[in-house]
């Protein structure tokens, strides 16, 4: 599946009509709820309402995810409600609301069958470009943290075609999330419109995951193995990784002072699925595997663009680690920290070693939340640096969206440092998608390029 900012999807025109949650009676319907919230949730939450505070836009700036699906057939309109009703039912986290306190949150949440959707027809559009941009900007405002919903879906009609569009702040969902959203709305979908029970098997509640995940972080103290190895790479790295090719950049002790335009973005499938298949044997050949094949090649690729920095990154790891939350939406995510000494005589067998050994080490910095080791250590940074990977080839439609009928999205990001490089397992090989500052592609995009020749090169030459 392809990662895109929303106004490079190709989404074709159509009607395009949006679906609103709502609740009779408002929150003020809600129970109460006392189940904990997240460290990453909370985090999201301040840092929105003193983004809100500080510039007087309501809501926080935009850090959504979220999907399109094509449908090759005409819209059922009760087929689409019906899905997305029990998509909401299917999963809590889109039934909860959290409310920051000065000194605490305060959940409350909704039972399932109690959400109904307000169909709103915005309009016929005959043009892509102004589809999205109205569809980008309905997105941005509806996804704000700190209201509920903080998600919508919208749908474009064609004569012999459909795409639906769902969007959701990034406390809600992740990657994986999205990957796993694609099936169980064709599903729902097809379900509906064939009058049968659909197949998707029962998934737990992201709810309960932070309510103990928040309970056992809370609980965690220095000795903690996620906090020895934070500080351990901090003290030895001289702070969280940053992508040094860029220039510095003007930043002020306060991140709102400054405003940085949008972040450019690309994507590219880097290795076919026959590459793909050659490089992971060469990974197994130097006995790591293709998380760590790709690290050492983007560390000696690193090595080349700037030979007198070591090439470190902070990595994201899914934290499930329950078969009860492979489904569940939510943000299942922890970082682990991973650097890789390279120089000019080393080879790419060892570094795959070095990598291996790296992100062994680094594993346990994600069983606690960065925030939670950030307050047990002193604040940090954000990093400016970070790889993502991911295998999307687990659902039973991954081949039907990898071909193009299902894109995961997200939102414009804004920063002058962060470098952010996403590379996904797919059916069909290795993609790659990376957001970067807008003001200086040039330090980072021969890097990008100089990554995929090597890996190519190193697949293709097995």
């Amino acid at each position: 599946m392809d990662f895109l900012q929303i106004l490079d999807a190709p989404v074709a025109p159509g009607g395009l009509v949006e679906w609103i949650p709502a609740v009779e009676g408002g929150l003020g319907s809600w129970r109460r709820d006392d189940r904990l919230t997240s460290h990453n949730h909370e985090q999201h939450l301040r840092s929105a309402f003193e983004y809100r505070a500080r510039t007087q836009r309501e809501g926080g700036r935009e850090s959504w995810l979220g999907l399109a699906i094509d449908f090759d057939e005409p819209m059922s309109v009760p087929a689409v409600r019906a899905a997305m009703l029990t998509w909401i039912d299917r999963h809590e986290v889109l039934r909860t609301h959290v409310v920051l306190k000065r000194d605490r949150t305060e959940r409350y949440s909704t039972a399932p069958h109690t959400v109904h959707l307000k169909m709103t027809r915005i309009g016929w559009y005959t043009e892509t470009p102004l589809l999205l941009e109205q569809v980008a900007g309905s997105f941005d405002r509806a996804t704000a943290p700190l209201h509920w919903p903080a998600y919508r879906f919208a749908t474009v009609a064609r004569s012999d075609s459909f795409t639906i569009l769902f969007a959701a702040d990034h406390s809600l969902v992740d990657g994986y999330s999205l990957v796993t959203a694609q099936y169980e709305l064709t599903e729902l979908y097809r379900a509906a419109r064939e009058q049968r029970p659909h197949t998707l098997e029962p998934t737990g509640s992201y709810i309960e995951f932070s309510d103990a995940e928040r309970g056992r972080a809370d609980a965690a103290d220095a000795a903690h193995p996620a906090v020895a190895t934070w500080r351990d790479f901090l003290s030895s790295h001289g702070g969280v990784p940053q992508f040094a090719p860029l220039n510095p950049v003007d930043e002020s002790d306060d991140p709102f002072d400054i405003e940085h335009p949008a972040q450019s973005s690309r994507t590219v499938k880097v290795l076919d699925e026959g590459q793909t298949r050659r490089f992971e044997a060469v990974c197994a050949q130097a006995g790591g595997n293709l998380v760590a094949g790709l690290i050492a090649v983007m560390a000696l690729a690193y090595h080349r663009a700037v030979p007198d920095a070591e090439f470190a990154c902070v990595m994201p790891r899914h934290t499930r680690t329950d078969p009860t939350w492979l489904h569940a939406l939510g943000w299942f995510v922890g970082l682990s920290p991973v650097a890789v000494p390279v120089d000019d005589d080393t080879t790419v067998a060892t570094a795959i070693a070095r990598a291996s050994a790296s992100l062994r080490a680094g594993r346990h910095g994600a069983s606690l939340p960065f925030l939670r080791v950030a307050e047990l250590l002193g604040p940090s940074r954000a990093p400016g640096l970070v790889v993502s990977f991911m295998d999307a080839r687990g659902t039973p439609t991954a081949a039907e969206a990898d071909a193009g009928w299902a894109r995961v999205l997200r939102s414009h990001s804004y920063s002058g440092r962060e470098v952010y490089i996403w590379l996904n397992r797919t059916t069909s090989g290795l993609r790659m998608h990376s957001r970067f500052p807008a003001e200086q592609p040039d330090a980072v995009l021969p890097f990008l390029d100089d990554f995929a020749s090597l890996l190519a090169g190193t697949a293709d030459a097995r």
